[in-house]
């Protein structure tokens, strides 16, 4: 009789864990199988959604009708019985629209340029220069974590909501390094040993093989602080990989807008002058090949910069930790050091200062991010040269990692106006007299939205389609199609900034401007 007992609680136990009854962890879709088993139905259910192969270690009623209504509240499904399947579905909307900021906690100083990452996606994105995002995500991605990380900064994880349409605040709290941190080094390491390591990992961090990037570029011309052109292009990229010479490199144009120039244009020597330079080294004109030119791309292959592994040119100092996630970043600080025909070190000058920072993960000495600039301190001569800022020269690049290698994320920084650079009150006085009117100068951003290493998703660019390397890209016409532009998502996580469009428009629509300036109009 007690042998009857025992196997009565058991055969009760094995049935209540057919409809998950039990405190480890099981995924839903477990729970399903074994409910559509005791139902004697079919299970349907579509193999990408995401909430399935989630765990739980919630206890389910051992009633089926119970069971499927505690699952479509605890997982969001919709189930439905038919007379031979059980149908399981998700409640979420096909896409979900997810917009927002991402801020400092402390000071609500927009981020630009965070890493959002969707883990179940396998995708991310980043915020824009103004610290704010807005992008669509498959509805089966809903209740998903999706994280927010900066360096400086502890790691934000949200859930994904059930919306169609939601728009958040991410507060990041800032990580500062402590003093004592600083001592984690091994006796004798300096920084330049830190920036080796990182090179000699290179070739493990960043692709080896072809890599397919899709890229939004943007480029705003400007008369001091004044709008006077923009330029915008959809781009696919094609690289070969870290150990590959440059010219492999293919850029196809999927589409391209300018506006008019409001700029003061080149004088006759000027444009003689960017020619010769064009001739000697090549691919100056064409601003979209120099966008995507970066440090640890060409790090061997750059003719005279080479940060990352000239060591006689260039001097590194330890400048801290930064923290990324829970992953110690060092911060190295180069200059530009060349010994001068005078004997002297190019450190030396005081005028100016050439050099940047380089972010090295201390957990794969993966470079994270390259800091160039090249600064006026004290010198006459160079202020009429600077830029913004006190700045001649500045660019940032990013290198998020992505399932376990590191690919370009976005590059900004300052580029050379479609016009002359300085505008004179005296344009016929001697050099040293010359009064500065107005600067002209320009600034860009490229970023890459989509990344592609499984080759069968590739669109292979053709030679007759790739981008030429000395095509004047200010000069360059390319069709206008109004409704790409108006369906282009990235415009939507990037807009052009009220301010910058009502002063380029004190002419004409934005609109007519990019018509008129397409290959369209010219042939008509």
């Amino acid at each position: 009789m007690k042998k009857l007992l025992h196997l009565l609680i058991l055969f009760t136990l094995m049935s209540g864990t057919a409809l998950g009854q039990m405190h480890s962890p099981t995924t839903y879709l477990d729970i399903l199988k074994g409910l559509s088993g005791k139902l004697k139905l079919e299970l349907s259910y579509s193999p990408d959604l995401v909430a399935l192969n989630e765990n739980t270690t919630t206890q389910f009623s051992a009633n089926a009708d119970s069971c499927i209504t505690e699952l479509e509240k605890t997982a969001n499904l919709r189930i439905t019985q038919t007379d031979t399947h059980l149908i399981v579905a998700s409640k979420a909307p096909a896409y979900i629209r997810l917009q927002g900021k991402v801020v400092d906690a402390k000071t609500g100083e927009l981020l630009p340029y965070a890493n959002i990452l969707i883990g179940k996606a396998g995708a991310g994105t980043i915020t824009n220069t103004e610290g704010a995002f807005d992008f669509k995500i498959q509805g089966r991605f809903a209740g998903s974590l999706i994280r927010f990380s900066f360096l400086g900064y502890k790691s934000q994880q949200l859930f994904i909501p059930y919306a169609s349409d939601s728009s958040i605040v991410v507060k990041m709290i800032p990580k500062p390094y402590l003093l004592s941190d600083v001592y984690v080094l091994p006796n004798g390491t300096a920084a330049v040993d830190i920036v080796k390591r990182a090179v000699k990992n290179i070739k493990r961090n960043y692709a080896r093989t072809t890599t397919q990037m899709e890229a939004f570029y943007r480029n705003t011309n400007y008369r001091d602080t004044i709008a006077s052109q923009i330029i915008e292009a959809a781009l696919l990229i094609q690289d070969r990989g870290i150990n590959t010479q440059p010219s492999t490199t293919r850029i196809q144009v999927e589409e391209l807008r300018k506006s008019n120039s409001y700029l003061v244009p080149q004088s006759k020597k000027e444009k003689l002058a960017f020619a010769l330079m064009d001739k000697m080294f090549g691919g100056h004109r064409n601003i979209l090949y120099r966008a995507y030119a970066n440090s640890v791309r060409y790090y061997r292959m750059s003719w005279w910069y080479k940060p990352l592994t000239d060591y006689e040119t260039f001097k590194y100092e330890f400048a801290g930790f930064e923290w990324l996630d829970s992953v110690k970043v060092y911060k190295i600080k180069f200059i530009y050091d060349k010994l001068q025909p005078d004997g002297k070190r190019a450190s030396e000058n005081k005028n100016s200062e050439d050099g940047g920072y380089i972010y090295v993960s201390s957990k794969d000495w993966g470079v994270l991010k390259m800091e160039r600039w090249w600064k006026v301190l004290n010198d006459r001569f160079l202020t009429n040269m600077v830029i913004k800022d006190n700045y001649i020269w500045r660019t940032e690049t990013g290198y998020p990692k992505i399932s376990g290698k590191y690919y370009l994320k976005y590059k900004t920084g300052f580029a050379t106006p479609n016009g002359t650079s300085a505008v004179y009150e005296n344009p016929d006085a001697p050099k040293k007299e010359r009064k500065i009117k107005e600067r002209q100068w320009a600034e860009y951003v490229l970023l890459v939205t989509k990344v592609i290493t499984d080759k069968k998703e590739m669109d292979k660019i053709r030679y007759r389609e790739k981008l030429a390397r000395d095509e004047h890209t200010y000069e360059a016409k390319y069709p206008y199609h109004p409704t790409f532009w108006e369906t282009y998502n990235i415009l939507k996580e990037n807009p052009v900034q009220e301010k910058f469009i009502k002063e380029m428009e004190w002419e004409k629509s934005l609109d007519i401007q990019f018509k008129e300036n397409s290959s369209n109009y010219a042939n008509n």
